[in-house]
């Protein structure tokens, strides 16, 4: 992305700044910037809070980052923590750690592996790796795999613990081409194959190829369209 402004906005330890048209956007430290921002490269390496609206062609967060506004980046990279009060735009979006988005998450390559908290996922890939408790209203995509962080037991911990650990998605609505779920809960599940892995709960599901279900997941319903 070219833009007019040669200028870089750089942060170090605490401070602030106003937003902008900008080059490169960098906080090393704690930072907090006043208004929309349009920048190359939008990197986070510590805590940022951003008081409005980022667009830009790379969004590395190494560390937590807030945007009251909408985030929307060709190339999104999170190691920690983002929230987002707006919504999520993306081309290629890659997560290690939590992600919060109170709107929509839209991306062609969706790969998550943590906890996630969103109104509606759209991607043309989503491989989602559960590590929590995930929530997320409604997911589209053409090809969707969703799974659990294998080689965890939390059982010794849970009585120490008085928040739910397990690894569990819950949805209102799953649809897509090709649709792989473990440890999910959802009303609807609608795709051409649809495969019901382990710990699942689901109300109904309808599919157009083949439909394959773990013995130990719970499938209310299932009709071939």
């Amino acid at each position: 992305m070219e833009t007019p402004s040669k200028r870089n906005l750089i942060l170090s330890g605490i401070g602030s700044s106003n937003g902008g048209t900008v080059r490169l956007a960098k906080i090393d430290g704690i930072g907090k910037v006043n208004g929309d921002m349009n920048c190359s490269d939008f990197i986070v390496n510590g805590k940022a809070d951003v008081h409005g609206s980022v667009q830009s062609s790379k969004a590395e967060i190494n560390g937590t980052a807030l945007v009251e506004g909408n985030l929307h980046s060709e190339r999104i990279r999170i190691q920690g923590k983002l929230t987002v009060q707006g919504n999520l735009i993306g081309d290629h979006l890659h997560l290690n750690g939590m992600l919060s988005v109170n709107g929509g998450c839209e991306s062609e390559t969706f790969d998550a592996n943590g906890r996630l908290q969103m109104g509606t996922l759209n991607a043309g890939s989503i491989q989602i790796t559960l590590q929590g408790q995930s929530h997320i209203a409604e997911i589209g995509g053409e090809h969707i795999k969703i799974r659990k962080q294998p080689g965890i037991d939390y059982t010794k911990w849970l009585k120490w613990i008085p928040i739910p650990v397990g690894s569990q998605l819950t949805a209102q609505t799953i649809e897509g081409d090709t649709i792989y779920v473990e440890y999910t809960t959802a009303k609807a599940v609608r795709g051409t194959d649809v495969v019901i892995g382990p710990g699942c709960e689901i109300g109904l599901v309808e599919y157009k190829g083949k439909f394959e279900q773990d013995k130990g997941s719970k499938v209310e319903r299932s009709e071939q369209l």
